[in-house]
């Protein structure tokens, strides 16, 4: 890492904040400095305008932290796709937990100038049976694409979902609770027949039930539909 970013990052550190950050993201082999969310974004910004994609190079993969920055500075690069997506392609594989994971979906702006083309680039991450390679793309289609044109292919995609690990159910259970609050009556008929597994399928109804945008009506129904656990 470079000289100088060592030393704000390490300035930045809170021991306190590491011990709970830690505590969220069980089985992390990552060390992690314990920056706090909005300085890391702020840096990213500030990096990403003072040296476009290669502020990437002033990085390593050798902590949390430098793995979050490198995710929020793709997140933040203006130029086009042909630029930007090559290197999303490459993050991706960096992708270790779902904290880093997240920060990155929800950080990239290029999805709202370019959606035909981000859509077209989720495709083969939906039907990824990897654990963040498949949540990589519920995520980005739940933070972008919950809205507009794209929203009615979300439940296909995510009903075909065969993808391991409990995060990337997650995924499916939380971009169905988005979805439901956006489209309640697609979601409580998805919920009435769908192909997920019952704990991806319940995860979903308790994420209904505990979202504030959904009405108390719509989360009866959903709760009837519960599933016996396997």
């Amino acid at each position: 890492m470079d000289t100088v970013l060592k030393k704000r990052l390490t300035a930045l550190a809170d021991p306190k904040y590491r011990k709970f950050s830690s505590a969220l993201l069980p089985g992390l082999k990552t060390p992690m400095l314990g920056v706090r969310l909005p300085s890391l974004r702020k840096l990213a910004k500030e990096l990403a305008r003072q040296h476009g994609k290669e502020a990437l190079n002033l990085l390593t993969d050798e902590t949390f932290e430098e793995r979050m920055l490198q995710g929020m500075i793709i997140g933040a690069l203006k130029p086009e796709p042909e630029t930007v997506f090559p290197l999303i392609k490459q993050f991706i594989p960096k992708i270790n937990c779902w904290s880093v994971c997240d920060s990155f979906c929800t950080s990239l702006k290029i999805a709202q100038r370019f959606p035909q083309e981000t859509w077209a680039l989720l495709a083969p991450y939906f039907k990824d049976r990897r654990e963040y390679y498949f949540r990589f793309a519920a995520v980005t289609a739940l933070a972008h694409f919950t809205q507009g044109p794209f929203a009615k292919e979300l439940f296909p995609l995510l009903n075909a979902s065969r993808a391991n690990g409990f995060y990337a159910k997650m995924a499916v259970a939380w971009a169905l609770s988005v979805l439901c609050a956006r489209m309640p009556k697609e979601t409580l008929s998805f919920l009435r027949n769908n192909k997920l597994d019952a704990f991806t399928h319940n995860k979903a109804i308790q994420k209904i039930n505990e979202s504030f945008r959904i009405s108390q009506d719509v989360k009866k129904q959903a709760k009837a539909l519960k599933r016996p656990a396997a």
